[in-house]
């Protein structure tokens, strides 16, 4: 912005003429056309009925044609009306065509242009001196204001008011026409006129006004630069960061800059930029604590000065050179224009009287944060530099890159010339001490605390997890909660994968409060917590949902889901989550979280009182890692019960003779919620002896590590049920290499084996040590540092020989011998109470009495449905009777019996005058004819029995809104007798998981 242009000054008018004042002409040439080069300039304006005499002037150029008035020196006011500016402060020259009363022919007269100081509220201003008739008549002296339309094109203004109509009194003069050449290059050396940097045709309009006649008459011209295609340009780029140490707020300079010439032409102007910072470098959620939002009506449009942004809504300054203002400082507020510009920043600058401002969009990466903005419409000025400085402190608008390294920015640039835009970049260099030097650190913090901390109490937990300012972001996170402390996960109805985001209430578990940022000064988000569905590694996910309100910005819904997973050896609860670079443009500079569990009966304390730990274990982007452990310790351990039981079995009732190698199952059993089994030493029976040729057959440290261990070194299968499962958790047990190995004990170590359990989103591997005894050479297997995870029941079944696959158990001797004798077991539970128990070995092919089996359902309702099943037992003959009792709290229904009640020998439905209920529950069953029967099937349902209060009670414990209701316990005792008349008898125990 910086040229003049010439008022046409006035020499003589003759008197007023009957035809109205007039513009006939305007033109506007320059000497050297090309578009940017320093060309004089002329503009010519010829006048009709010119004896109206000429008053007021005004020239508006076209934008980009402009001068330079700080590349020239300058006449002071005085100077000019003493007619005594010096030589190298002329700009032009003038001439004017006038006449006058006593010249009735038009004369022209010369004058010269001067730069000269404008006043405080103008950028510049030229003085024109003309000498009237060669200075027979005096000398003019006008002096030319110059102003920015900086409403518009930010093009110039230059305006001369009242021109004189008479002069040394009396003499009245008319202006014809007048020319007015400004220089590109003054004749001190000064680079004055620069054309245009686009080639797009321009327009120079004129406007004025007569003594006679005010009213304005306005007529125009055409000008047009050439030689777009080479004009220079060559801008580069600077970015400057005040703190370049990682992760923290810091004041940021941007900036674009361009020489001043090239060769004998000015770089092409800056049409729009596009401003690209690297992913790393992004908005700082500080940012927003204590920001205001600058409307686009409190902004004001183009031109207006008077701008009314919040003050809490400046985020930087502005600075930026300009030849026809100097060094111009400015501000930089932070807005927004909803729906289609979600950021805006607003550019004000103001000096000498011109206000200029410039709105660009600003859009941040969704997911990676990366920032661009974008500037448009730059007005056709030039600069050689801009530079856009964004305030520092903990309310910093950018922050610094989460890791070491060199960051690239770029800026792509289109200038009016229309040739190719360029991308300059500029890179900073971030370290963690700012001097260079990366000592990546990561140094987390976990505390955890519980209502109560008594030993399978359900309490209110609180889990606080943070890192410190100085280590890296994380962006994976892995919580692990202390060994035996659990949540009952399927009691909770999933949120919905569709809801997921929007998850009702009643999958609710708990809340969130999260801080985001870098520096000391980040947002404070909050939401809630919920569970949804697993997965193929993970029992179910938590899901957190943070309603991120960061100062004036609503960003939305932050959805995360954390796998919930169970340690493959430990049984831990792991709470697995990763964070995105950014949400809704925002990096996620993860500070602290705390996540408080409150949902009623939902955790469960451990059954250990020993000294346990919550742990987490963080890696940021650049996989630097951290750890970091609280402790935590239950108590009134002695207060809960410890009742396990173990029984050895051999299930095959073709296994009987000595030197068979039949199957043995192993079952421990005991009550729910009773403290979890840590330590198992069994030691087997005397005459169950190792098998040497199974032994062999050893799955590789590598193959077991790799979970790829061969069918051939499988030696049998394992079954547990938990309720904290919908499933049991079931699967093979190899005999391997580990890399668990038992401390030395006396003996003879063997392979371990290897129960590889897994159920739908859980993994888990269990290591019994084996080893031949020092006593009698019998075989021993050590299960140690079991999970504290409630457990009803863990069966583990190793195989017979099959298919010439050798079974590792061999019989020394008849399974039905004495000399089998009893298995040895010591079972030690979490807080180290120690039951001793003397299984005898229970072999099916010597067992006496019938096979039991019981169900249940329907408890909790009104008409519940009990099935029992008695068959004869292997070797034994066939059955002629049963007898039983119903379970305690279920009772007949005398009216419902005969509807309610069937009987089925080997599967066939007999009379019910065979069979018969009391009013208190005993149940006989004849069966029809002599031969007796190898099965007698019972089924009381269809309101035939009922059950008491307390046993509903049990059924309906916990059953609302629970997907998997809780298992209640059964007992019944069947007296049979056969058909020779000799009676036996058997209990059997069974639980139900249906509730209803």
């Amino acid at each position: 912005m910086r040229t003049v242009v010439v008022a046409v000054l006035a020499l003589l008018a003759m008197p007023a003429a009957a035809h109205a004042f007039g513009i006939s002409k305007v033109g506007l040439t320059a000497a050297d056309p090309r578009a940017g080069a320093h060309s004089n300039v002329t503009l010519s304006v010829n006048f009709s009925q010119a004896d109206d005499q000429l008053r007021d002037i005004r020239v508006d150029l076209p934008p980009g044609l402009l001068g330079n008035p700080r590349a020239v020196p300058q006449c002071s006011q005085d100077q000019l009306q003493a007619n005594a500016c010096p030589p190298d402060t002329q700009v032009g020259t003038t001439t004017v065509v006038a006449s006058a009363l006593i010249l009735p022919i038009p004369l022209p007269s010369f004058g010269k242009v001067y730069n000269v100081t404008p006043p405080p509220n103008r950028p510049a201003r030229l003085g024109v001196v003309v000498d009237a008739v060669g200075g027979l008549l005096g000398q003019i002296i006008l002096p030319v204001d110059i102003t920015v339309r900086d409403d518009g094109d930010y093009g110039l203004v230059n305006t001369i008011d009242d021109v004189p109509h008479t002069l040394i009194g009396f003499v009245e003069v008319a202006i014809q026409s007048m020319d007015l050449t400004l220089f590109g290059t003054t004749p001190s050396g000064g680079k004055f006129m620069v054309n245009p940097t686009q080639c797009d045709p321009g327009t120079v309009k004129v406007t004025a006004s007569s003594w006679k006649a005010p009213a304005n008459v306005t007529a125009t011209g055409s000008f047009q630069a050439t030689d777009c295609g080479n004009v220079p340009y060559d801008p580069q780029m600077q970015l400057t960061f005040a703190d370049p140490r990682i992760d923290v707020p810091s004041e940021a300079t941007i900036g674009l800059t361009l020489p001043a010439d090239v060769g004998d032409r000015v770089p092409s102007h800056t049409r729009k930029s596009i401003v690209r910072l690297p992913a790393g470098i992004g908005f700082n959620a500080g940012v927003a604590n204590g920001l205001q939002i600058c409307t686009p009506q409190q902004f004001g449009a183009q031109g207006d000065p008077d701008v009314r942004c919040p003050a809490s809504s400046q985020v930087g300054t502005v600075v930026f050179d300009n030849p026809l203002l100097g060094n111009v400082d400015g501000v930089v507020f932070f807005g927004r224009d909803l729906p289609d510009h979600p950021y805006q920043i607003y550019i004000l600058a103001q000096k000498q009287g011109v206000t200029v401002k410039l709105v660009g969009d600003v859009r941040p990466d969704e997911d990676t944060g990366a920032v661009t903005t974008v500037l448009d419409g730059i007005p056709q000025v030039p600069f050689t530099q801009f530079l856009l400085t964004f305030r520092g402190g903990p309310k910093a608008a950018l922050t610094t890159p989460p890791a070491c390294g060199d960051y690239t920015a770029s800026i792509t640039n289109y200038p009016y010339s229309g040739t190719a835009p360029k991308a300059p970049t500029a890179t900073e260099s971030f370290s963690d001490d700012g001097q260079g030097n990366c000592n990546p650190t990561l140094t987390p913090s976990i505390q955890g605390s519980v209502s109560t901390t008594r030993a399978l109490g359900s309490p209110t937990l609180s889990l606080t997890i943070g890192r410190s300012q100085s280590s890296r972001p994380p962006t994976h996170i892995d919580t692990v909660l202390p060994k035996g402390m659990v949540g009952r996960v399927f009691d909770v109805p999933f949120c919905p994968r569709s809801q997921v985001g929007n998850c009702p209430d009643r999958s609710k578990i708990g809340n969130v409060v999260s801080t985001i940022g870098s520096g000391p000064a980040p947002a404070t988000v909050s939401g809630e917590a919920f569970l949804t569905s697993g997965t193929s590694t993970a029992i179910a996910r938590l899901v957190i949902e943070l309603r991120v309100l960061v100062g004036p910005f609503d960003l939305g819904t932050f959805t995360t889901l954390a796998p919930l997973t169970l340690g493959e050896r430990d049984g831990r609860v792991h709470v697995v989550a990763d964070l995105p670079p950014a949400f809704a443009g925002f990096p996620v500079r993860l500070q602290g979280l705390k996540l408080t569990i409150n949902r009623k009966n939902f955790n469960l304390n451990p059954s250990g009182c020993d000294a346990r730990t919550f742990d987490v274990a963080m890696t940021s982007a650049d996989g630097t890692t951290g750890a970091a452990s609280a402790p935590f310790e239950a108590t009134a351990c002695d207060q809960i019960k410890f009742r396990p039981k173990l029984e050895t079995q051999i299930n095959d009732r073709r296994q009987k003779v000595a030197l068979s190698q039949p199957p043995l199952t192993t079952v421990i059993t005991k009550p729910t919620y009773d403290s979890a089994v840590n330590d198992v030493r069994l030691l087997l029976a005397p005459g169950l002896v190792p098998n040497t040729e199974a032994l062999q057959l050893v799955c590789d440290l590598a193959d077991w590590r790799a979970r790829t261990c061969p069918k051939r070194s499988q030696v049998g299968t394992a079954v547990a049920n938990t309720p904290l499962l919908q499933q049991p958790l079931r699967g093979p047990i190899y005999l391997a290499q580990t890399d668990d190995p038992e401390p030395p004990q006396p003996g003879i170590a063997l392979p371990s084996l290897s129960v590889q359990l897994a159920a739908p989103g859980v993994s888990m591997t269990l290591i019994g040590h084996l080893r031949v005894s020092e006593f009698a050479n019998r075989l021993e297997a050590h299960f140690s540092n079991l999970p504290d995870v409630p457990l009803r029941d863990f069966q583990l079944t190793l195989f017979g020989a099959s298919r010439g696959r050798p079974g590792p158990v061999v019989a020394s001797d008849s399974l039905c011998s004495l000399s089998i004798g009893r298995s040895d077991a010591r079972l030690i539970d979490q807080s180290g109470q120690a039951v001793t128990v003397h299984p005898r070995v229970d072999a099916a092919a010597c067992r006496q009495g019938p096979l039991i089996k019981g169900a249940a359902s329907g408890l909790a309702g009104s008409k519940p449905r009990l099935t029992i099943r008695a068959a004869r037992n292997t070797g034994d003959r066939r059955l002629r009777r049963i007898r039983f009792r119903l379970p305690e709290g279920l009772h007949v229904r005398s009216s419902k019996v005969r509807s309610g009640v069937s009987v089925a020998v080997e599967g066939k439905q007999i009379s019910h005058r065979f069979w018969s209920v009391t009013r208190h529950g005993t149940v006989s069953v004849r069966v029809p004819g002599r031969r007796g029967a190898d099965r007698v099937t019972v089924v009381l349902a269809k309101g035939a029995l009922r059950a008491s209060k307390s046993l509903r009670q049990r059924a309906t414990r916990r059953l609302q809104g629970v997907q998997t209701p809780p298992p209640v316990s059964l007992s019944v005792r069947v007296d049979a007798t056969d058909v020779k008349g000799r009676g036996a008898a058997t209990s059997v125990r069974f639980e139900t998981r249906q509730g209803v």
